[in-house]
């Protein structure tokens, strides 16, 4: 009788799970409306010379922003370069530069590792109320899953939110010991390095870092792009004594405009439906998405205005001396 019970009990858990896992599995929308405030575009250049841009991740409300080393890092003297300003998102990003870029701020870099391709920013006075990106924990991510990935890709949108799956894990990513990746095919393309990539949870798993676009031998490469596992920025935050948790919980998704909170569970499908729609999926095969509206700008032109801005600062600095 107990033996009965027991299976009896472990068939009811399994019923109960199936009804209630579809209820943290969030949609695109739901993810970017709750991520894309923690998301910033960062420019980083060296008194007027050359200048780079791409995306970070705020991490903790006191202003710290993980990003990859390569944007900030000069490639030349692998020193992190001398001007570091990041934008953070409007409430509306509507194509007007002058109007998205309102809010920008000075950062600065407190640490960084070139072959993790890894740092961390700390922003200057100024900027309250920092959305936070929770880390997620990479450990339970299998093959097949699905991601978003929110960034700046040049000739797309400012806050762009474009969608995929992982496609492959990789250990020790290019001969770098401790360089653990997710491949994945959601679109990434200049300006998306240093971003964030989402799990169903709407946390970071990884830091997106890399595309391949082209073979050896010149052939065209689509769809193959990688992101440092979060576990590993865990690590070395930590080693640099900068903690900062794995949540296992999904994140508190603020759904409305005016910031009243959705019931996550009216939203769902109920259980029999929900299995069906992704039986469904599975045979159909998934390409990559681009969700929000393609505003086009251009980084180049952006990092150009942020060396105009320094040089204009320094000749008004240099009027106040003479006098």
């Amino acid at each position: 009788a107990m033996k009965r019970q027991f299976y009896v009990m472990l068939v009811f858990n399994i019923l109960l799970l199936s009804i209630i896992l579809p209820v943290f599995a969030f949609t695109p929308k739901e993810i970017y409306q709750q991520a894309a405030p923690g998301v910033v575009l960062i420019l980083a250049t060296d008194d007027g010379k050359k200048g780079s841009g791409g995306t970070g991740s705020v991490i903790t409300t006191d202003g710290l922003i993980l990003t990859n080393a390569h944007v900030v890092i000069n490639e030349d003297t692998n020193r992190p370069k001398r001007r570091i300003d990041i934008y953070l998102k409007p409430e509306r990003v509507t194509g007007n530069m002058n109007k998205d870029l309102a809010r920008r701020f000075e950062a600065r870099v407190i640490a960084y590792d070139s072959q993790l391709d890894l740092a961390i920013l700390k922003v200057e006075k100024g900027a309250s109320a920092l959305k936070v990106i929770e880390l997620g924990d990479p450990q339970g991510i299998s093959i097949g899953e699905s991601v978003v990935a929110i960034g700046h890709p040049e000739t797309g949108g400012l806050w762009t939110l474009t969608t995929g799956s992982i496609s492959a894990e990789i250990e020790n990513f290019n001969g770098v010991n401790g360089k653990d990746v997710f491949q994945t095919e959601a679109s990434f393309n200049r300006g998306n390095s240093g971003g964030p990539l989402l799990d169903h949870r709407g946390h970071m798993i990884g830091i997106n870092t890399s595309i391949s676009r082209r073979s050896a031998d010149g052939l065209a490469i689509t769809a193959i792009n990688f992101s440092v596992k979060s576990s590993v920025a865990k690590r070395w935050l930590a080693n640099k004594g900068i903690q900062v948790s794995h949540s296992n919980k999904p994140a508190k998704i603020d759904m409305s405009a005016s910031g009243s909170e959705k019931e996550i569970t009216n939203k769902q499908d109920d259980a029999a439906g929900y299995k069906e729609k992704k039986k469904k999926e599975k045979d159909v095969p998934k390409e990559p998405e681009i969700l929000t509206e393609k505003i086009p700008f251009n980084m180049d032109r952006l990092i150009l205005d942020q060396m105009k801005d320094m040089e204009d600062f320094m000749d008004e600095m240099r009027q106040k001396f003479k006098k």
